[in-house]
């Protein structure tokens, strides 16, 4: 169905990768097509995505639940680059009108192009392991920050041998917290359709549009413009934590213990992904983070007389 642009064909080829356990460390390129399933099982949700990634022409975009809403990431335009991206937003007055927002990139925070893989340096090669009946190598990242101990996994096919070119199969975060004690975190996403081939004018934003600024909370703009970067990345602390900070401040938080501060910053972090989640999902009401957003689901079950209301 696409129209495929014979210059815009790259070869996959690691031949520059420094073999790991006598296996070369996957590079999936600098230019790349993927569709992708992100799993949050503690809220129940999936998001289907899609990324067309360019990194020497500086672009990318993605697109959540089969282009209902769209993101360009242009590191070329304007002095920083810019996030243009085009939503559906429902509010008291209106239903799913399209809108279209622009996130400028600054002299700190550069715009750049937001792969839909993660970053492979640090990974180690762990397994080979029978995945939904496809062979593959597991790679292996454990990364921590304070109490918050994330370890990545990411599944990848070579469809000959062991130094060919590796297609993303499955990519998997379990987070423990040491102060807990507990696993406390988990998302997955399935990739599917990988390909190296691009059509040009998919990274074009829509033109003859007026953008304007995000309205929520500035802390929240690099989130709502990019909400991929958290999942992909490999570092423990991401976006969604900072925001824990304003949300105590706004409504004046304050817990007994650092273990219930953890516990709390943990229910939060689901309740902001949750929320973000469904509001992308372009249906005809809007949901938001309130008072509520770091209770546990027995805290809310018991409120609503044990029903757990889907959001």
């Amino acid at each position: 169905m696409w129209r495929l642009l014979a210059g815009f064909v790259l070869l996959l080829c690691a031949a520059d990768a420094a073999p790991v356990d006598g296996r070369t460390v996957p590079d999936f390129g600098k230019m790349y097509h993927v569709d992708g399933e992100l799993s949050l099982p503690h809220s129940e949700v999936k998001e289907p995505f899609e990324v067309w990634y360019d990194l020497e022409g500086n672009r990318s975009r993605i697109d959540y639940h089969n282009s209902t809403v769209r993101t360009f990431l242009i590191g070329n335009d304007l002095d920083y680059g810019a996030i243009y991206m085009i939503t559906p937003v429902t509010t008291e007055t209106e239903i799913q009108a399209i809108k279209y927002f622009q996130l400028n990139g600054t002299k700190e925070d550069p715009i750049r192009p937001q792969a839909a893989l993660p970053d492979l340096q640090g990974f180690e090669f762990e397994k080979m392991e029978d995945y939904a009946g496809v062979q593959c190598e597991v790679w292996k990242k454990v990364a921590q920050a304070g109490h918050k101990k994330n370890t990545y996994r990411l599944w990848v096919k070579r469809p000959e041998e062991n130094d060919s070119p590796a297609i993303p199969y499955h990519f998997e975060m379990v987070g423990y917290n040491t102060l807990l004690g507990s696993h406390n975190d988990r998302y997955m996403i399935d990739y599917s359709n990988f390909s190296s081939q691009i059509e040009s004018d998919v990274f074009t934003p829509p033109g003859g549009m007026t953008y304007e600024e995000f309205t929520d909370p500035a802390e929240e703009h690099q989130i709502l413009a990019n909400p991929l970067q958290d999942y992909v990345s490999t570092s423990p602390v991401g976006h969604a934590h900072r925001l824990f900070g304003p949300f105590k401040e706004k409504f004046q938080r304050q817990y007994e213990s650092e273990k219930e501060h953890e516990e709390r910053e943990n229910y939060f972090l689901h309740s902001l992904r949750s929320v973000h989640s469904t509001n992308r999902a372009g249906l005809t009401f809007s949901v938001g983070i309130n008072h509520f957003a770091d209770w546990s689901k027995a805290e809310l079950a018991r409120m609503t007389g044990g029903v757990i209301k889907k959001q």
